[in-house]
């Protein structure tokens, strides 16, 4: 009966010392001592215009900035612009001939270079391009026009050829070239016309021709 009570109060004591210290969990110290790093995330696919939905009207190609510039070349307007243009010098109509003229034009004759308005108004000046009033210099059927497309062409006849898709090279060799001993063209004009952007109508950018005012 005496060691069955003293087992009792053995128990009772070590029940009362497991109350007061609470119950035992692990603590920081029986973790791994392993570093601590931060949250990893996969990386995410940039997106692509493949990945884009139809029905956002894109596509995986965008067009270039030419396509979304130039509307289609109209080829058979390029030599009514030249033919204008010889309308008007032989008026000596710089009302007509400026505007059909690229604001940056020019004349480029045996390697020299000048603005196309100035070239003009000087020969405008010293010749007498009236004088061949109502005469056809260039017809439409001897003009020969050079597309980007025809490069070896334009190599092979050894006239300039287009530098891009958006011009345009037309050649005019005039039927008479002057009066008596007064010449007033050079034997050919190289025209190397450019489109203006977003339209089919193009504008003189440089005059290609072998010519010196006497």
């Amino acid at each position: 009966m005496r060691r069955l009570s003293l087992l009792l109060l053995a128990g009772g004591a070590a029940a009362c010392q497991s109350a007061g210290t609470g119950p035992l969990f692990p603590t920081t110290a029986s973790f791994p001592e392993t570093p601590r790093q931060p949250p990893s995330f996969a990386a995410e696919r940039p997106l692509t215009v493949a990945d884009a939905a139809p029905e956002a009207g894109l596509s995986a190609e965008p067009p270039s900035p030419i396509q979304r510039v130039l509307a289609p070349l109209d080829a058979e307007a390029a030599p009514e612009l030249v033919s204008r243009f010889f309308s008007a010098v032989l008026r000596e109509s710089t009302r007509e001939l400026f505007p059909l003229l690229s604001a940056q034009a020019s004349v480029l004759s045996e390697g020299s270079r000048q603005p196309a308005q100035a070239a003009w108004r000087a020969r405008f000046a010293q010749l007498d391009y009236t004088s061949l009033a109502g005469r056809m210099v260039a017809t439409p059927q001897t003009l020969r026009t050079y597309t980007f497309e025809s490069l070896a062409r334009a190599k092979r006849d050894g006239v300039p050829a287009p530098a891009s898709p958006s011009e345009l090279v037309v050649v005019a060799k005039p039927g008479t070239v002057g009066v008596g001993k007064t010449r007033l063209f050079g034997e050919a004009l190289a025209f190397r016309l450019r489109q203006k952007p977003g339209q089919q109508t193009f504008e003189i950018a440089e005059i290609v021709e072998d010519f010196r005012l006497p």
